[in-house]
């Protein structure tokens, strides 16, 4: 009698589990199967209409999506471009909400509406924070041009230049996420013990030296999630692009994900798309497993 129980039990909770089973199923493990296959066929757009939402039309194509995009000088250009995305926007960020995080982890008067005020960024989207920023470093009526013109300065046309576009959308992305990380390395502060910083005192260490030897080092394992969320956040920026330059001027804010998006849903070549968002998927696992050996083997 306890068996069938304990197997009636058993049932029930797989029954309460099947809607989200089917729905997981639907919206995430399906997609990747579909677009995993889609990346070794030529799909032709009027194929894909008519097909049923189990089909996936197109002849097999092997691994000639996968060269196509190898030898793409463009995607080539993609990749260049957000590399240069990541390589400003993870130092500043991470190191910016580490200061940052310091700075908040006072017992000061009004501390609490301070850490408020550094996270409100993150809070707002990306279109509004992408609209601001247009805003602000706009070539002829922008609010940076007309403070540098109070310094004599003549401001360049920012978003239309191909070397300043990519930085202020660095600078954007910096302003929006830097107080979400701010939180995640002060949690990892409040976590260290306040003895350690009492016995540096008393061995007269200057406020570099407990940086340097007490507080980064035990914030190693926290640096290593933020920065792999970075190095996620720098591969995947798209919607920055999307509304402050697309992708210009001249291809210099080009990024993978902007150009994977160009390729699937303006120029509906999916297999070519897809095959890219595997191959930048490929590369994310092992530029983090990179990460991972190196940081573990630094805090062994």
């Amino acid at each position: 009698m306890k068996v069938l129980r304990s197997k009636l039990g058993d049932v029930n909770a797989y029954l309460f589990l099947l809607p989200s089973i089917v729905i997981l199923g639907l919206f995430m493990v399906y997609p990747i199967i579909w677009s995993i296959v889609v990346s070794f066929k030529n799909i032709k757009p009027i194929a894909l209409k008519n097909a049923g939402l189990f089909e996936i039309p197109g002849a097999f194509v092997g691994f000639d999506n996968y060269m196509a995009a190898l030898q793409n000088p463009l995607f080539y250009k993609a990749i260049v471009n957000t590399a240069y995305f990541g390589v400003i926007f993870i130092p500043i960020c991470m190191f910016g909400a580490v200061f940052l995080a310091m700075l908040v982890n006072q017992r000061l008067k009004g501390v609490n509406f301070v850490r408020s005020v550094f996270f409100i960024p993150y809070i707002i989207s990306i279109v509004s924070g992408s609209l601001i920023f247009m805003f602000l470093f706009n070539g002829d009526r922008g609010l940076v041009n007309a403070m540098l013109l109070k310094f004599g300065l003549a401001g360049p046309n920012w978003l239309a230049s191909t070397v300043w576009a990519m930085p202020v959308i660095v600078l954007m992305s910096c302003w929006r996420n830097i107080g979400y990380y701010m939180l995640i390395y002060l949690s990892g502060l409040q976590n260290i013990p306040k003895d350690l910083y009492e016995v540096a005192d008393v061995e007269g260490a200057t406020k570099t030296q407990k940086f340097r030897y007490i507080t980064w080092p035990l914030l190693g394992r926290i640096s290593l999630v933020v920065m792999i969320l970075l190095l996620i956040n720098s591969l995947n920026v798209f919607q920055e692009i999307y509304i402050m330059t697309g992708g210009g001027p001249a291809d210099s804010t080009l990024t993978v994900s902007f150009l994977i998006y160009n390729r699937a849903f303006n120029y509906y070549e999916l297999g070519p798309a897809a095959a890219m968002s595997y191959l930048l998927f490929i590369f994310v696992v092992g530029v983090t497993i990179i990460q991972r050996k190196l940081v573990e083997r630094r805090l062994d």
